[in-house]
């Protein structure tokens, strides 16, 4: 099955999470940040790298494209749409460490509402984009980018926290820096 908003063909999709799209500028997505109040338990665990700031921990909802082609122009449009999103805050949970290529926190099948909000999110975006990156939702924080050989483990406390903002961040290619376009609060009304 083809869909019109991606460049994918979905059957053809490989098992994992994102699908490899070559960014050519500095990325921009969707991305839910911590909350104050889970920055310490998920800070604190030990495969979290610490050569990274704190402050770049997220879950990525939707890649938008990169700057190579997203002009400011876009971002201000894109801005406009994400404000007229209306979504419930919803609580995103981790109960596990992954380990392979990265260590990543997982939380299973149990983040199926942040599936939802992604789906939301691609409505909002396909009246100005006619294409954006595939990208296949399993929420996810990758806490450290090179595993080391270390094995996974199922954590003692599940880690979650409501979701209560998403921002728009463009990731700065080379360096560890976040800039935030935007950031808005989720309602229902």
């Amino acid at each position: 099955m083809r869909l019109p908003l991606f460049e994918i063909d979905l059957d053809a999709l490989p098992t994992g999470n994102a699908i490899d799209w070559a960014p050519r500028g500095n990325p921009l997505s969707l991305m839910l940040k911590l909350s104050p109040d889970a920055m310490p338990g998920i800070w604190n665990l030990d495969e979290c790298a610490r050569h990274r700031p704190a402050g770049l921990l997220h879950t990525t909802i939707q890649p938008v494209g990169d700057r190579s082609w997203i002009t400011d122009r876009d971002i201000e449009a894109t801005k406009r749409i994400l404000s007229r999103v209306r979504y419930a805050p919803f609580l995103l949970l981790f109960d596990r460490v992954e380990g392979g290529e990265t260590m990543t926190l997982r939380g299973g099948n149990q983040n199926c509402v942040a599936q939802d909000f992604r789906l939301a999110i691609l409505d909002a975006l396909s009246s100005h984009y006619r294409w954006l990156p595939g990208y296949r939702l399993d929420p996810y924080m990758t806490l450290d980018d090179r595993s080391h050989g270390r094995p996974g483990r199922m954590l003692a406390q599940p880690i979650a926290w409501f979701i209560e903002e998403f921002a728009l961040v463009e990731s700065r290619h080379g360096g560890t820096c976040h800039i935030e376009h935007g950031r808005w609060r989720l309602r229902a009304d």
